[in-house]
C-alpha cells in the first residue's frame, strides 16, 4: 500500500468516526393518509410497501386500512379490519403476513383476537385468540419466523408483564419469560436479528419509564441495557433500520407531548440524540421502514389529532458504513459543504467511470465533476443542502451512495 494510500485511509477513518457521532437524518414530507385523522392505529410494512389504518378520532373508532407506495407516493385503500374497530394492539409481520392482536374497542372493551392480514391477496383471517389477559396498549415484534406480544394494559391500570410466542405452524401461543422491567403498557416493541427490544411506558409505579430491555431468545432471558438519556416518556413511535432502533415522539414525564426523535444502537448500547420530528409534538403515532428509509405520522397532539406522513433518511448512513460497503470506491468527506472527493482504488487501467446524482425525489441533477486518473471530485457549486443518491458506473458495476450536503 502506497503511503498516500496510507494517509488517505487513515483521513477517512476520522472522518468517519465523526460522521457518525454528529450526522443525523432528515425529514420530508410525503402524502398523507387519505383517511381522517387519528391516532393509536396499527402499522408495518411487507416487501416494498407499508400499512396503517384503525384508530381514533375523538370517540370514533376506524376499521379502515390503506397500503402506502414510496415509489408513487401514494396511498391504496385495501380490505377493511374485519373484527371490531379498535385501537392499540400490537402487530408483527411473518414473511407475507401481518398479525393483529388484542386492542381496546369501542365499548371501551379490552380483547384476545388475533386477526391475520394476507398482503398478497388482500384479506384477513382470524386465528388462535391471545391467551393472556385481554388487553391493549402492548407491542408485539417478530424473530426467527415467529411473534412475540407482551406488556400492556388490561382495564383500569391493571398493568401486564407476561409475554407470549406464537408459531404460525401450529397457530398455537406458548408464554416465555415475562418482561425483565415493570409492568407497563403504551410501550415501543422493535427486534433486530434474534433479539426483542421494549422501551419506555407507562407503570403503576414510577409512572413514565426511560429504560431499554432485550430479549434473547438463546438465553431466553430479558437484559437491561443503558437508559435513554431523555425524559421518561409513553406512547412513542419509531422503526429499525440496520442494526440502530430510531423511536421518540410521545408524551413525557412533563406531560408534554413532544418531537424529539432518538437512534438506539443496539451493537454499542448507545443512545444518539436525532433530527426531531417535524412539528406539531404528538403522541401515538403510527411507523414503519422500507429498507434504508423510515416513515412516520398520524397522532395526536395536545389539541388535535393527524393526519400527515413523513419520510426519514438516517444521517449515519452515511458514515463509515457506507464508505466502506464497498471498497471499490471511497467517499470523503460525507456530509460535505463545498465539494467530496471520490477514489477509485482498483481502477488502476482507468476504465471509464459514469457518475449519475439524483435529490431525494428521484430527478437527476447535473452535477460539476472534476477528473483525474482514478480520482474525482463532485463540485457543490449552487445544490442546495439536503440528501442526494450518487449513482456510480464502471467496470460493468454499479455502486449506489448516500450524500449529504451540508451549509
Amino acid at each position: 500500500m502506497t503511503l498516500y494510500m496510507k494517509k488517505l485511509l487513515l483521513t477517512l477513518l476520522v472522518l468517519s468516526s465523526s460522521l457518525i457521532a454528529f450526522s443525523q437524518g432528515t425529514w420530508t414530507p410525503r402524502a398523507s393518509l387519505p383517511g381522517p385523522p387519528r391516532y393509536a392505529g396499527i402499522s408495518f410494512s411487507i416487501g416494498n410497501y407499508g400499512y396503517m389504518g384503525l384508530g381514533i378520532n375523538h370517540t370514533t373508532y376506524y376499521k379502515d386500512f390503506y397500503q402506502f407506495d414510496p415509489s408513487t407516493n401514494s396511498w391504496t385503500r385495501k380490505a377493511n379490519f374485519p373484527g371490531l374497530a379498535r385501537v392499540c394492539p400490537a402487530t408483527f409481520v411473518i414473511g407475507n403476513y401481518a398479525y393483529v392482536v388484542t386492542g381496546q374497542d369501542t365499548n371501551i372493551g379490552y380483547l384476545t383476537e388475533c386477526w391475520r392480514y394476507d398482503a398478497l391477496n388482500d384479506t384477513w383471517t382470524q386465528k388462535a385468540n391471545f391467551p393472556g389477559a385481554s388487553r391493549a396498549y402492548d407491542v408485539g415484534f417478530t424473530i426467527g419466523g415467529k411473534g412475540y406480544v407482551g406488556t400492556g394494559s388490561h382495564y383500569n391500570k391493571d398493568y401486564c408483564k407476561d409475554f407470549w410466542c406464537y408459531d404460525t405452524s401450529t397457530n398455537s401461543w406458548t408464554r416465555i419469560a415475562d418482561f425483565g422491567g415493570t409492568a407497563r403498557f403504551s410501550s415501543s416493541g422493535f427486534s433486530i436479528g434474534d433479539s426483542g427490544y421494549v422501551c419506555f411506558g407507562q407503570d403503576s409505579i414510577t409512572g413514565k419509564n426511560d429504560d431499554m430491555w432485550e430479549y434473547d431468545t438463546t438465553t431466553k432471558a430479558w437484559t437491561q441495557k443503558i437508559t435513554y438519556p431523555g425524559f421518561p416518556i409513553y406512547a412513542t413511535s419509531g422503526f429499525v433500520i440496520g442494526k440502530y432502533i430510531f423511536v421518540g415522539t410521545g408524551q413525557d414525564s412533563t406531560n408534554y407531548y413532544n418531537n424529539k426523535f432518538w437512534q438506539y444502537n443496539t451493537l454499542s448500547d448507545t443512545w444518539n440524540s436525532e433530527t426531531r420530528f417535524p412539528y406539531p409534538s404528538r403522541g401515538a403515532c403510527s411507523g414503519f421502514s422500507i429498507g434504508d428509509t423510515g416513515y412516520m405520522g398520524l397522532g395526536l397532539d395536545s389539541t388535535a389529532y393527524t393526519s400527515t406522513i413523513y419520510r426519514f433518511f438516517p444521517g449515519q448512513l452515511t458514515g463509515i458504513e457506507t464508505v466502506f460497503s464497498n471498497n471499490k470506491v471511497l467517499i470523503y468527506p460525507n456530509p460535505f459543504t463545498t465539494f467530496c472527493n471520490m477514489y477509485f482504488p482498483e481502477n488502476e487501467e482507468n476504465t471509464p467511470v459514469i457518475i449519475s446524482l439524483y435529490d431525494i425525489e428521484g430527478g437527476k441533477v447535473i452535477p460539476s465533476i472534476e477528473s483525474k486518473t482514478n480520482h474525482y471530485t463532485l463540485n457543490r457549486n449552487n445544490l442546495p443542502s439536503g440528501m442526494y443518491i450518487l449513482s456510480i458506473k464502471f467496470n460493468n458495476q454499479t455502486v449506489h451512495k448516500k450524500l449529504l450536503i451540508i451549509n
